[in-house]
C-alpha cells in the first residue's frame, strides 16, 4: 500500500464534487453478494448433510471461503462509516482515516484467503470425481501452488510496511517505510488469472469423454465452464488497479467491489452442482420439466456429488437400493456405484474391451 498521509484541505479549493457519494452502491453491492454466496453455501451444506454422505474437505474449504467473503463484504460496509465511498477531502479526522486504513488492511487479507480457499475447493472436488494418476498429480500441484500463492500474498500485505502499524499511519509520524504495491498487484493478477484458467479448463477433457447423452455432456461442460466468469471478474478488477495514494477512499471503491464480486461468484459456481441434486431429490417433477433426467435416471445421487444414499430420521434407508458392480476386462479397478430406485449414469468414460455387468439387488424392509 502506498503511504497515505492525512491532509485537511479546504473544500473550496477542491476540483471535485465533495457532495458525491458511492456509499449506497457499496452497501447494495456487498449485501447482494452476501445473499448470493450464502444461498449457494446453504444449499450445498443442506444437500450434502441431508441426502449425501456428509461434508467433505471440499465443502469445508468452500465454507471457509464463504466466511472470509462474509468478512470482506462486512468490512467494506463498515468502511463507509470512515470515509470509504467519499472523496478523501471530506475526511477531517485523523482517527477516522486511520480506522479506514485498518479496515482496508483487513479486507485485503480477507480477499486473498477467500479466493485461495475456494480455488482449492474446486481442485479437491475434482480429485473426488475424476480418475487418472496424471490428472491427480496436476490437481495436487495446483493445490500446492494455490496454497503457496495465498501464503506469499498474505505475507506481502502484512509486511508491506516496516513497522507493520505504519500501514495505517495517517499522520505520517511513524518512522519507517512502505512498499509501493502497484507492481505487485499486477504480477499477482497474472498469476491468479493463470491458475483460474488452469482450474476451470482442467476437467473439460474429462467431461467431453463421459458416457452420457450429448445434451447432458454439454450441460456439464457449461456448468464447469461457468468458471470463466471468475476469470472475467478478475480481469475487470485488474483494470481498476492503480496508485491509491491520492483520494484513496474514492478510487478504491471499484477495486474492492469487484474483489467481492470475484469471490462471491466463485463460491456460487462451486455450489451449482448441489442445486441440481436438490432438484433431483426434492422436486423430481421440476427435474423432468427442465430435462435434467433421462430414461434410466432416478433421484439417486451421482458420484459427482456424494458417496452414499438417501438418509432418514431413523438412520435407515427406506427405499429400494441396488448395487451395481462393473468389471472391465484388462482393468484392475472395479467401479462400485450405488443408486436409489434404478440405475445411474457412469461419471467415468467407458473403457475399451469386454464389459461384464452384474446387478445385485438388496431389498431392505423394516
Amino acid at each position: 500500500m502506498d503511504e497515505l498521509i492525512f491532509r485537511d484541505e479546504s473544500s473550496s479549493d477542491s476540483p471535485v464534487d465533495l457532495s458525491a457519494s458511492r456509499v449506497p452502491s457499496i452497501i447494495v453491492c456487498n449485501t447482494v453478494l452476501i445473499v448470493i454466496a450464502s444461498v449457494g453455501v446453504l444449499v450445498r451444506v443442506f444437500v450434502r448433510t441431508q441426502y449425501l454422505s456428509g461434508l467433505g474437505a471440499d465443502d469445508f474449504l468452500c465454507i471457509a471461503s464463504w466466511i472470509f467473503t462474509l468478512a470482506l463484504c462486512i468490512l467494506c460496509i463498515m468502511m463507509t462509516n470512515y470515509g470509504y465511498g467519499r472523496h478523501i477531502e471530506t475526511v477531517h479526522s485523523v482517527a477516522t482515516l486511520e480506522m479506514f486504513l485498518k479496515l482496508d488492511f483487513a479486507s485485503m487479507i480477507a480477499y486473498l484467503m477467500a479466493l485461495g480457499t475456494v480455488k482449492c475447493s474446486f481442485c479437491i472436488l475434482y480429485l473426488q470425481i475424476f480418475p487418472g494418476k496424471a490428472f491427480r498429480i496436476v490437481c495436487w500441484s495446483l493445490v500446492a501452488l494455490l496454497m503457496a500463492e495465498t501464503l506469499e500474498e498474505c505475507l506481502v500485505v502484512v509486511f508491506q510496511c516496516s513497522p507493520i502499524h505504519k500501514a495505517w499511519d495517517a499522520e505520517g509520524v511513524v518512522k519507517g517505510k512502505c512498499l509501493a504495491l502497484t507492481a505487485f498487484y499486477y504480477i499477482s493478477f497474472g498469476i491468479k488469472l493463470a491458475t483460474d484458467l488452469a482450474i476451470f479448463a482442467l476437467p473439460i477433457p474429462k467431461l467431453v469423454q463421459l458416457n452420457m447423452t450429448r445434451g447432458k455432456r454439454a450441460g456439464l461442460v457449461i456448468m464447469f465452464g461457468l468458471g470463466v466468469l471468475v476469470c472475467l471478474t478478475s480481469i475487470i478488477r485488474a483494470t481498476y488497479i492503480s496508485n491509491f495514494s491520492l483520494d484513496h477512499t474514492w478510487t478504491l471503491v471499484n477495486t474492492l467491489n469487484w474483489s467481492s464480486v470475484e469471490v462471491a461468484v466463485a463460491i456460487f459456481i462451486a455450489c451449482i452442482p448441489s442445486f441440481k441434486s436438490l432438484i433431483s431429490f426434492r422436486f423430481p417433477a421440476l427435474q423432468r420439466l427442465l430435462g435434467l433426467s433421462s430414461k434410466g435416471d432416478s433421484t439417486g445421487r451421482s458420484r459427482m456429488y456424494g458417496t452414499s444414499g438417501r438418509r432418514t430420521t431413523h438412520g435407515r434407508s427406506t427405499a429400494h437400493q441396488s448395487i451395481k458392480l462393473d468389471t472391465v476386462t484388462g482393468q484392475s479397478r472395479a467401479d462400485i456405484e450405488a443408486s436409489l430406485n434404478g440405475s445411474e449414469e457412469r461419471i467415468f468414460p467407458m473403457h475399451a474391451g469386454i464389459q461384464i455387468t452384474t446387478h445385485v439387488s438388496v431389498n431392505q424392509s423394516d
